[in-house]
């Protein structure tokens, strides 16, 4: 962004440590301007690195899938404990501006969360399944 002039460095008192604070340049509020106005055409992207090491070991080593599956979950299930600590820890606070703002991100995380658990369990099932001879069946809802 400070290569395209999007935003600029503010003169900082490196002598007392502070960090470099950026501000948005005029450029920088027409690219937001226009960003805010876009709508994506995709939900969420497919890119994620967990889709492609779970295919590549899927054809290799589904014990090696499964524990990848574990060890995702384990992740997962640590971000959790720390969205829903973030979010007692607002509901417990004053009032503040920008609460609905949070509540509403963290409402975001929470959800993506437990879909992507949700995913991981459907994903086990069905690798245990087919590790057993049977045939990788689509999840039932």
């Amino acid at each position: 962004m400070l290569k395209d002039d999007l935003v600029a460095v503010e003169e900082t008192d490196r002598s007392s440590g502070e960090r470099k604070v950026y501000r948005i340049t005029d450029a920088g509020l027409e690219e937001l301007e226009s960003w805010l106005q876009f709508s994506p055409l995709q939900s969420r992207p497919y890119r994620d690195e967990v889709y492609i090491r779970l295919g590549l070991l899927m054809e290799r080593d589904l014990s090696a899938a499964i524990d990848l599956i574990d060890t995702h979950r384990r992740v997962h299930h640590l971000q959790m404990a720390d969205l829903t600590r973030q979010k007692l820890t607002l509901a417990r606070s004053a009032k503040q501006p920008d609460r609905l703002r949070r509540e509403l991100i963290l409402d975001a995380s929470i959800m993506h969360v437990e879909a992507d658990l949700n995913w991981l369990d459907a994903c086990e099932d069905r690798l245990r399944a087919y590790a057993q001879g049977g045939e990788p069946s689509a999840p039932s809802k």
